[in-house]
């Protein structure tokens, strides 16, 4: 039975990677690997033990390590190193077969001590790198700072799963370390089906998080909307910006819920369709560039129609071109997007619609096929 140790951010339901770590490590799990975590300190992981994996957990120091100085690069490569050092100890009793991580865009403390543990063990590691933290600092300085600690990182990872080829071009890393992995779904198996309640006054939703430079492109969408007789629907955290936004524009709001399966379970049921929105320009949300949107490949999954606006020369845009999806509009032209909308009204052209995002949960989206993938190649 092998043995997998993941370190980082405590797996969790939500949003963003912690939670498709998450799946990750339960597939693998189902499939017989032994699962031991090392999370962030002070962090929730009773999902974790509700599974049954093994948690441990580092020490904040020890009293004969030197004192530790966080913007201090050699300080923090020693902290790091020596944690690591607490891993191998922690894990001495079942040495890993295969160590896992991911490189947060907020922060990459774990990562490295992952790094550092890879080294020291020579198990492979394996990282999921889902965003260029750099394109989220302004400062020329700490992108510096970011792209060189990382490339260091990234140099020790057994096998890096970037989610674009636009992503791992942005690394100095080896082209044999370069490969791409899409984020893992959860999957859906009741997909929406056409009711008649569905073409009166469509309901089409903005889930997830909302960035400033977003609130333009919805307002677009929400008067294109209402001007086919639909609605837009944002599903968000409660902001002043989205507060000033909808005193604004024709859009409704719908607070987050509790859980992921439970906001799938809300758009299966109540979406006409759903939206996958970025700016006119890269320039607006440079992340974009090489970011792919983890929330088309769940929506996939409901069987809901997806219009998906972002900029052609986007890692989405790239992806699109080279894979085909006929529901795709360009923020700063906005061709033929009304004509999507007024299609959600007819049973016929609503289940066209749909039935381009079941395509791609049958293919390129399919968990399965991700998963597998990934866990392929956790062994040397």
């Amino acid at each position: 039975m092998p043995r997998l140790t993941y370190i980082g951010q405590a797996p969790g339901e939500g949003t963003g990677s912690p939670i498709i770590v998450l799946r990750h490590l339960r597939r693998l799990a189902a499939h017989g690997w032994q699962i031991t975590v090392i999370p962030e300190g002070g962090q929730d992981t009773s999902l974790c033990e509700k599974a049954g994996w093994t948690i441990r957990h580092l020490p904040l120091r020890r009293r004969w390590w030197p004192p530790f100085r966080p913007d201090n690069a050699f300080s923090r490569r020693v902290r790091t190193w020596l944690l690591a050092r607490e891993c191998r100890r922690l894990t001495a009793s079942a040495p890993p077969d295969a160590i896992f991580g991911y490189l947060a865009a907020h922060a990459d403390f774990s990562t490295e001590i992952a790094a550092h543990f890879a080294r020291q063990s020579g198990a492979p590691l394996s990282l999921l790198i889902h965003d260029d933290a750099a394109a989220f600092s302004s400062s020329p300085e700490e992108k510096q700072i970011l792209r060189s600690r990382h490339a260091r990182i990234l140099r020790a990872t057994h096998r890096c799963w970037f989610v674009s080829p636009e992503l791992a071009r942005e690394y100095d890393v080896a082209e044999s370390q370069r490969h791409t992995l899409l984020p893992l779904p959860e999957g859906w198996d009741q997909p929406a089906h056409w009711t008649p309640a569905r073409s009166q006054n469509p309901r089409v939703y903005y889930a997830g998080a909302l960035w400033p430079a977003q609130f333009p492109i919805l307002a677009k969408i929400a008067r294109a909307l209402q001007a086919t007789g639909a609605r837009l629907v944002i599903l968000s955290r409660d902001t002043p910006e989205l507060r000033a936004f909808l005193a604004a524009e024709p859009a409704d709001w719908v607070a987050p819920f509790p859980t992921n399966r439970e906001a799938l379970a809300h758009l299966a049921h109540d979406a006409a369709g759903v939206l996958v929105a970025y700016p006119d320009t890269i320039a607006e949300m440079p992340w974009v560039a090489t970011s792919f949107p983890s929330k088309w490949i769940e929506y996939s999954h409901l069987g809901l129609p997806c219009a998906v606006l972002a900029p052609v020369e986007s890692a989405t845009g790239q992806w699109i071109r080279k894979n085909g999806y006929v529901h795709f509009f360009d923020p700063s032209r906005f061709d033929g997007f009304a004509q999507w909308a007024r299609a959600l009204r007819t049973e016929t052209h609503w289940q066209e619609l749909a039935a381009a995002s079941s395509a791609l949960a049958r293919g390129p989206f399919n968990p399965t096929v991700i998963h597998d993938q990934f866990e392929r190649a956790l062994l040397r």
